[in-house]
């Protein structure tokens, strides 16, 4: 579609503007995934970015300068016009060999999360070295004109660079960009993190979508303009806000808003990309282009596999070989960055503005970044048969130093997920974390992300996330909207409940959902047995309707203060109201929910209703059970408990009592053999606990 063949595109030039808008897009969405942890991890991995940029530069120009292309032209039918053409100065060879040390983001980060590599020893490398490689290139293009003063041995050189106006720069402008780029930008980096969390807490506060969305496009394109004019790229810039951002409660939302415009403005990028290969070119002078773009590869590829066998006392983090080989491979393709840096070197006449040269030097990085995605399925088969420590937790890779220092980044990828954390959300929550507390007490040891997870956007929960009870979380973000869940590391969600007041935004949230995640349960919550039958119909599992609950509860509580005759025309005797009164508030809610609890039980044991429970048989469901039971000493106190407590037959009143007496295992044996019954006979199918 572009230039070189049916030229379709009607304004290269705003179409090339928009698809650098996909790449900024890009590194501003792959910011909002740096945690701090992870931050601190690829710091470390610096040293060995600084280690593939001199080596692969040193190793290139060397082998430019040492004939490597006058002795390729001696065995394959090379153009030597071309060859002798980019070597005739230092400088330009030196120009060529750091635009082949920049490899591409727009293909590598989309690999890295296909292949699930973003978390792995070998994914934090390579995110760390994009990174550095983009901080790297502005600098580069400032010192480009500077460069071509200093090499241009020749009038005519020098007279190019003069009519372009970038002409020799002193070293004092040097400095002064140098101080803009870091004192100017961390300063902006320090004055955002103070400033971002409130305004964008001031749009949540507002309740507008459409307002949230404006604000992280503004964000990201802003920050990427000031870094531009402090001298750096905008690329740097937007990827500093989205670290700012990555931190937040905000994070998941942000990403979830920004997905769609990366992809498309990305999509662009990758058209102008394409519309800039010259097939014609390239097929004339196939045998170059193909030389060329083979050399970069192996070129790059043994270079920071070599790098990635320094010392240890040079490289704390060395690769183990699985992971030397996948980043090695990853990284060896050319990147979008080069191909402005020799655009700009032929504009200050460091590369010779000679017939093909620069379609020759664009076919070969282009054709190297496309094989991007190749390369990473031939490090996939390599490495795949060699032993890598990588710790799995929930069916994500972890390495076992991000392991110990993990925060709220993400939460377990098969977590249940809660929508809307009103009052209803904030009670279901907290019994759903009471209950996971108690079964994973053994547990409490290691680290675990959060399995229950609640998103809501009420800006009260904006500001930071909230732990209301053990392995729960509260997020900020539309819980109806999957690609938010996917954004905090939900891929298989274990069940979703959607417990919205509004029916259309339950209907909403449930369709959109049911589409995403085919295999997990949906239970929704509806006000009327209308809203249940639509919710099943846009793909609800389960729908609790409140109209019936509340009947079904108002009945249960009058036959358990014996003011309805029971099934059998026994009216149950009245609870000892007198014990309520004794107690202090807290306690009093604490036992009225638990005698509730117990008369659940009671009306569930008593399976054929005859209005009481045999002690005995009491006694044999007890002993079903172990959970609670953490020793010998408490099966023995068990069981004396038993034989002290439970004798003749017990009604509903004297088991509430019984019970509300008990021991706490008493009563986590008690709930458990409930379980274990519900799920070992079909007669309790019916039932609910």
């Amino acid at each position: 579609m572009g230039s070189h063949g049916l030229n379709l595109f009607q304004n290269s030039r705003a179409d090339i503007e928009m698809g650098d808008f996909g790449i900024l897009f890009l590194l501003f969405y792959e910011g909002l995934g740096i945690s701090s942890p992870r931050l601190k991890k690829l710091i470390s991995y610096l040293p060995l970015g600084l280690a593939q940029m001199t080596l692969t530069a040193g190793v290139v120009s060397a082998a430019i300068l040492l004939g490597g292309p006058d002795f390729l032209g001696k065995v394959l039918p090379l153009d030597s016009s071309l060859i002798e053409h980019i070597k005739e100065t230092p400088v330009e060879v030196l120009v060529l060999a750091l635009a082949g040390t920049l490899s591409t983001s727009a293909f590598v980060f989309p690999v890295l999360k296909e292949k699930e590599w973003e978390v792995e020893a070998s994914g934090e490398a390579a995110t760390s070295i994009l990174l550095l490689q983009d901080l790297a290139v502005a600098p580069l293009l400032v010192l480009l004109p500077y460069m071509a003063a200093l090499g241009g041995v020749t009038e005519a050189t020098a007279a190019g660079a003069a009519a372009d106006g970038m002409a020799a720069i002193s070293t004092t402008d040097i400095g002064v960009l140098t101080l803009k780029a870091t004192l100017g930008f961390g300063s902006v980096i320090a004055v955002g993190s103070f400033v971002l969390r409130r305004i964008f807490r001031l749009v949540a506060e507002a309740k507008s979508s459409e307002a949230f969305v404006a604000l992280c496009l503004l964000v990201a394109a802003g920050m990427g303009a000031i870094a531009k004019t402090l001298g750096l790229t905008d690329t740097a810039g937007a990827f500093a806000a989205g670290v700012l951002l990555a931190n937040t409660n905000y994070r998941a939302q942000i990403q979830a808003d920004i997905l769609p415009f990366k992809g498309i403005l990305l999509g662009i990028f990758f058209m102008d990309a394409g519309g800039s290969f010259d097939f014609d070119l390239v097929l004339r002078e196939f045998p170059t282009v193909l030389t060329g773009a083979f050399s970069l590869i192996v070129i790059k590829a043994a270079t920071l596999w070599a790098a990635t066998k320094a010392p240890e006392w040079l490289e704390p983090n060395r690769l183990p070989n699985a992971d030397a080989i996948k980043l090695s491979l990853l990284l060896a393709g050319g990147g979008e960055f080069a191909l402005v840096v020799l655009a700009l070197a032929e504009k200050v006449h460091i590369i010779p503005s000679i017939e093909n040269l620069e379609g020759i030097l664009t076919a070969i990085v282009l054709a190297t970044m496309a094989v991007t995605p190749l390369l990473a399925e031939m490090a996939d088969r390599l490495s795949s048969s060699m032993k890598t420590d990588v710790t799995v937790v929930k069916g994500s890779k972890v390495t076992p130093n991000i392991l110990e220092e993990c925060s709220i980044s993400e939460v377990a990828c098969d977590a249940i997920v809660v929508c809307g954390y009103d009052e209803r959300g904030q009670i279901l929550l907290k019994e759903l974390g009471r209950f996971n507390g108690r079964t994973n007490s053994g547990m409490m040891n290691q680290y675990h992300p959060p399995h229950i997870v609640a998103f809501d956007n009420d800006p009260s929960h904006s500001d930071l996330a909230l732990f209301p009870s053990p392995n729960t979380c509260v997020l900020f973000g539309d819980g109806g909207n999957p690609q938010v869940l996917r954004s905090m590391g939900i891929v298989h969600p274990s069940a979703i409940i959607v417990s919205y007041d509004d029916h259309h935004k339950a209907y909403s949230a449930t369709a959109r959902l049911r589409e995403a995640f085919l295999d997990s349960p949906i239970y929704a919550l509806a006000d009327t047995r209308i809203e249940a039958q639509h919710l099943r119909a846009a793909g609800a599992s389960e729908v609790l309707v409140e109209t019936d609950e509340f009947s079904r509860s108002a009945l249960a509580l009058l036959l358990k203060e014996g003011i309805l005759p029971s099934e059998n025309g026994v009216r149950k005797s009245q609870l000892e109201i007198e014990r309520f009164e004794s107690l202090t508030p807290d306690s009093s809610d604490r036992y009225r929910y638990d005698a509730y609890n117990m008369v659940e039980w009671f009306e569930f044991l008593d399976v054929e209703g005859k209005g009481y429970i045999d002690s005995n048989d009491l006694a044999h469901i007890l002993r079903k059970t172990h959970d609670g039971i953490m020793s010998d000493d408490e099966i023995e106190q068990l069981d004396l408990w038993l034989q002290k407590s439970l004798k003749g037959q017990l009604h509903c009143a004297d088991f509430c009592t019984l019970i509300s007496e008990a021991p706490a295992y008493v009563k986590d044996a008690l709930c458990a053999a409930c379980l274990v019954l519900t799920e070992s006979s079909s007669s309790f199918n019916h039932r609910r606990i």
